[in-house]
């Protein structure tokens, strides 16, 4: 009875953290850093008084593979001090944090309440964004202006804002087409929409306008009113593109050019030309096992242009970093868990049986939100940053979960 209790109460106090972390992403790293290993430690200790281990899911063989791939990759690296810090402080840290999401949300009733959070949290970074474009100054935070007509709310970037809110939005608009909520429910969470969506327009943020782009398309096999009313929104944006400022209008022309550099020539455009030919040059040094987990700001100066007038930097292109690190086996590993995710996910969507449901709809969320966080992630670092790298493995874990929990029942009404 003793040990039994111990594991009830192990288990709420992760559930709490699950939903500290939901809230305080996008607003304290410190925050989500303390309850995400507070999270980890009673998620082990759980684990070890009921004598089980890691909890299977669809997605195991792909990210036990990953897994080793980034622990040898430190017998080959450039700096194994570093390759050792990152993997067991950061790769390691967020695998057991997917692995405790996907086993901990494991029914609808612990889900909703995630769901509800993420919206509340949502909004006041919405709020937050509107605030921010009209007196440059940011409430949450007080984070410094950097004096460019772009929305960042909490974050130190624009681009990390664009991700987040790409990243949430399909939540959103599933949760409006959810056929069991009130009217008045799905009017609120329109409204939300409508805010996340002015937000995302005024991060100015290419990828995270394409990653959005991605995700209603992915949301319109299932949901075509979606992408109708995306189409009709589409155009009365181009068609009043000259109201907004100058900015905006000219990177909504060269949306579709992010990857053309003689298209864009632009100063941030073309240091990352720069940066993603330092990238290439690291990966084809070493382009079986790379350079080491960790160690791409390490190298970075012994790859890139003489003429580069910034120091170390990430890759700007996240499938590009982690190949320079970890080679074409790290790479294949890492998209191989990517694969298994829309593979089982979508073959849930298609089963007929539960479609429509509640955990119907948040799957096909989790899918278009991953689609659209995979999206950013070529032109981006958001997997290398604290927050949205722990945004990615909480949303991954959630459809895992959701996937799980979806099988799960279906086998119990087989039997």
């Amino acid at each position: 009875m003793e040990k039994d209790k111990l594991i009830n109460r192990c288990d709420k106090i992760i559930l709490f953290c699950l939903y500290v972390i939901a809230y305080f992403l996008p607003i304290s790293k410190g925050i989500i850093e303390l309850f995400s290993i507070l999270a980890i430690i009673f998620f082990i200790f759980k684990k070890i008084l009921q004598r089980q281990g890691i909890p299977f899911t669809s997605l195991n063989s792909a990210v036990f593979a990953y897994i080793a791939i980034c622990f040898f990759s430190i017998f080959f690296s450039s700096n194994p001090r570093i390759s050792s810090l990152t993997f067991f402080r950061k790769t390691l840290q967020n695998l057991f944090f997917f692995f405790l999401v996907a086993d901990t949300l494991n029914s609808e009733r612990r889900i909703k309440p995630f769901i509800y959070v993420l919206f509340a949290s949502a909004l006041l970074l919405g709020v937050d964004g509107i605030y921010q474009h009209f007196t440059r100054k940011d409430f949450i935070r007080n984070r410094i202006d950097l004096l460019i007509p772009r929305i960042y709310a909490s974050f130190y970037t624009p681009n990390d804002f664009g991700c987040y809110l790409a990243t949430v939005i399909p939540f959103t608009i599933v949760s409006i087409f959810e056929k069991s909520r009130p009217r008045i429910f799905k009017l609120i969470i329109f409204l939300l929409f409508i805010l996340l969506f002015s937000c995302l327009i005024l991060t100015v943020s290419r990828g995270a306008w394409l990653g959005f782009i991605a995700s209603v398309l992915f949301l319109g096999f299932w949901l075509p009113a979606v992408v109708i009313v995306f189409l009709i929104a589409a155009f009365l944006l181009l068609a009043t593109k000259s109201l907004f400022h100058p900015l905006i209008g000219e990177r909504m022309s060269n949306l579709f050019n992010l990857f053309d550099m003689d298209v864009l020539t632009d100063g941030s455009s073309l240091d990352r030309k720069m940066i993603w030919r330092a990238g290439w040059r690291m990966f084809l040094f070493s382009p079986l096992v790379g350079l080491g987990v960790g160690t791409f700001m390490y190298n970075f100066k012994k790859f890139v242009d003489a003429s580069y007038r910034y120091g170390p930097s990430y890759a700007h292109n996240c499938y590009l970093q982690i190949a320079a690190e970890t080679g074409i086996i790290g790479l294949l590993c890492f998209l191989s868990i990517l694969v298994l995710f829309f593979f089982y996910g979508i073959k849930v969507i298609n089963n007929k049986t539960y479609a429509k449901t509640y955990s119907w709809y948040i799957l096909l969320g989790s899918l278009a939100a991953i689609l659209a966080y995979c999206v950013h992630m070529f032109v981006d670092t958001s997997f290398y940053s604290l927050d949205l790298g722990m945004l990615f493995w909480f949303i991954l874990g959630l459809g895992t979960a959701l996937i799980r929990n979806i099988n799960s029942s279906q086998s119990e009404a087989q039997t």
